[in-house]
């Protein structure tokens, strides 16, 4: 009866143990292709303080989408550069800040979820945000399959 109490015991405190590491051990199991992974936002974020919005739609897969806040999904690389076309105009938003990235997967796909700051041209923040990317690689390179975002700013309260 003894030994049964010590086993369990044992048991219960590796269990714990154990729970108490997943953070880490999930850490590790994170896609050996952070680096790459996070250098596509990166180079979002270069692209868009040059106001290079072909370069950007070219960051996404063929038959990508986003999916923007409170609309309709936009989808084919085509439709995206329209759409950034209109919302990420030079006059608009002047950069992008990304960080505090999670990346997982691996191989041939990976998810990125990330923290986001638009700018305007002055480099004062217009909008705070949540990103989650879906990418896929293609011949070689990470690309955009779906891209979703929320804003954190607070609602204007002007009419």
């Amino acid at each position: 009866m003894t030994f049964t109490k010590s086993l369990s015991s044992f048991l219960g405190v590796s269990m714990a143990l154990a729970l108490q590491c997943s953070p880490v051990l999930a850490a590790v199991t994170q896609s050996p292709d952070v680096a790459a992974v996070k250098a596509v936002t990166e180079q979002f974020a270069a692209d868009l303080a040059k106001g290079d919005l072909k370069a950007i739609s070219r960051l996404y897969t063929d038959d990508a989408k986003l999916l923007p806040p409170d609309e309709d999904a936009v989808s084919g690389r085509a439709a995206i550069l329209a759409y950034f076309e209109k919302t990420l105009r030079p006059d608009i938003i002047g950069g992008a800040q990304f960080d505090h990235y999670e990346v997982y997967g691996g191989g041939e796909a990976a998810v990125s979820v990330s923290q986001i700051r638009m700018m305007n041209s002055k480099g004062q923040i217009v909008e705070r945000g949540k990103q989650t990317i879906v990418l896929l690689k293609q011949r070689g390179e990470w690309k955009i399959h779906r891209d979703m975002w929320s804003d954190n700013s607070p609602e204007s309260t002007a009419k």
